[in-house]
């Protein structure tokens, strides 16, 4: 098949879940034997050639942005004059913007290519409110897509509520063989740690809350090291680091920054447990690349965290409570990161957590993304 993936950034110049799925998705397709072309946005116009991948590159405009009409949805104008210009005989959306795309182009060379969106966020009408084109590009998207995806159970549901539109749940793949432990025996890490790995500045994900619950973990547990790997700015770790809940704690704290995706792998297979306290999560994707690491997880029972977070073994879910931007139930995160710790990274454990992983890896799902391009059942 000729494929064109699109979103409106891409790796490596936006780091997130999005750009990790098209990354990852258009090396499986290539490797699969079909013709791949991903559509994006970067700080110049160009085309690449990666890993047997064809990158078209938009420039991103550098004009003012505003809310009203901003970047996104230049490129959305922009990539459906690139689609026009190109034959495909299907086109994989992550994103509104570029499915609206899509579908300009499909109508206007009267194409009969098939157009998948696949929403890698949580889709809820509120978000839409404020920018009444964004409103009227998804309208048009959910209205005229030959297929609708959705990354958990919970933005399913929301989907349906707001918008009245069923779709398919289709998590995103991991590659799971990145993660797991080399096959000889490696010595556990010691001392044990925890480890976040996301955005420290987006409150969001949690941070604020984990360190309160470090506190109360570190007075049961001396030895253990919290590590947060991710874009910390040195005012976040100023506040992070004056928290009362940390006076005694704080040198046990360690702010590693972003570094390389090959740092990953190493950090979850030495850690004890992986901690992500975030309320609405589209899905997850760190804590699957922990259990393909053998490495326990604790989530908030909230979005798409509980679809990932299945037995005990695997790790645990803390009720987030009543919340605004953030969580801040630091009580029930302290316990469910004990609970965690008691049974130890022991071999059930590690086989647990990586079989449930493998339920998420490439080999697992990725037929049936292939099947939803072609227009099968999955």
């Amino acid at each position: 098949m000729r494929v064109a993936l699109t979103n409106p950034f891409a790796w490596p110049h936006v780091r997130r879940g999005a750009e990790r799925l098209l990354n990852d998705f258009a090396a499986y397709l290539a490797a699969r034997g079909h013709d791949v072309t991903v559509y994006a946005m970067a700080p110049r116009a160009g085309v690449e050639r990666r890993s047997g991948v064809t990158y078209r590159l938009l420039a991103e405009p550098r004009r003012p942005q505003w809310r009203q009409f901003n970047r996104c949805h230049a490129f959305a104008f922009a990539l459906a004059r690139a689609l026009a210009a190109d034959a495909h005989d299907a086109v994989h959306c992550l994103n509104y913007f570029d499915a609206f795309a899509a579908l300009r182009a499909r109508r206007r060379t009267r194409s009969a290519f098939r157009v998948v969106y696949q929403s890698v966020g949580i889709p809820t009408r509120r978000y839409f409110r404020a920018v009444p084109i964004d409103a009227w590009f998804m309208r048009n998207v959910l209205r005229d897509a030959d297929a609708v995806l959705v990354l958990s159970e919970f933005a399913r549901a929301c989907l349906e509520r707001d918008f009245g539109r069923s779709a398919e749940v289709l998590p995103p793949p991991v590659m799971t063989g990145d993660f797991a432990a080399p096959r000889t025996a490696q010595p556990m890490r010691s001392p044990r740690s925890l480890l976040f790995v996301g955005d420290v500045d987006e409150p969001r994900k949690g941070a604020r809350v984990l360190c309160r619950a470090f506190g109360s973990v570190h007075a049961r547990h001396p030895e253990v090291e919290l590590i947060l790997a991710g874009r910390a700015s040195e005012r976040t770790r100023r506040a992070l680091l004056a928290l009362p809940e940390l006076a005694r704690a704080r040198e046990r704290v360690r702010f590693l920054g972003v570094g390389d995706v090959a740092d990953l792998p190493p950090l979850y297979r030495a850690a004890s447990a992986t901690v992500l306290p975030a309320v609405w999560e589209a899905f997850g994707l760190v804590l699957v690349e922990s259990l393909a690491a053998g490495t326990p997880v604790v989530g908030a029972r909230h979005a798409g965290i509980p679809d990932v977070v299945q037995g005990e073994h695997v790790g645990r879910l803390f009720e987030p409570g009543a919340f605004g931007e953030q969580t801040d139930n630091a009580d029930a995160l302290a316990e469910a990161i004990l609970a965690v710790l008691a049974q130890d990274k022991s071999e059930s454990v590690v086989r647990a957590c990586r079989a449930r992983a493998d339920r998420y890896s490439w080999s697992a799902l990725g037929p049936r993304y292939e099947a939803v391009l072609r227009g099968g059942a999955t």
